[in-house]
């Protein structure tokens, strides 16, 4: 058994805008999980496209209202929903609309 805690983890930036910090809880590989990440983002935070080859990326909205882009479309994440990004498809930041809390992870695929 692990535990893990969002006190007891450093604050690191996310690759495609290191404006953006994020916690990263869980950074070792479990079977299909590659990581398990927090973020909060403020309006004014972007991330850049990019996609994953062999990953799908996951992220669950615990607070707030922030936009992305997939492959294209904008795409409305807010309190209580979840985005499943698969692999290949370009995604982005794009407009934080408010304050959001989002819990995140890489799958292999």
């Amino acid at each position: 058994m692990k535990t893990y805690s969002l006190q007891s983890t450093e604050l690191k930036p996310i690759s495609h805008n290191p404006e953006i910090l994020k916690k990263v809880l869980l950074d070792e590989q479990l079977s299909c999980l590659r990581h398990l990440s927090h973020t909060v983002l403020v309006p004014g935070n972007t991330a850049a496209s990019h996609s994953h080859v062999n990953s799908f990326e996951i992220f669950y909205c615990v607070r707030g209202h922030t936009v992305f882009n997939v492959d294209g479309k904008d795409i409305a994440v807010k309190d209580g929903s979840c985005l499943v990004v698969e692999p290949g498809e370009d995604h982005a930041i794009v407009y934080v609309v408010e304050e959001t809390e989002l819990v995140y992870m890489l799958v292999f695929k």
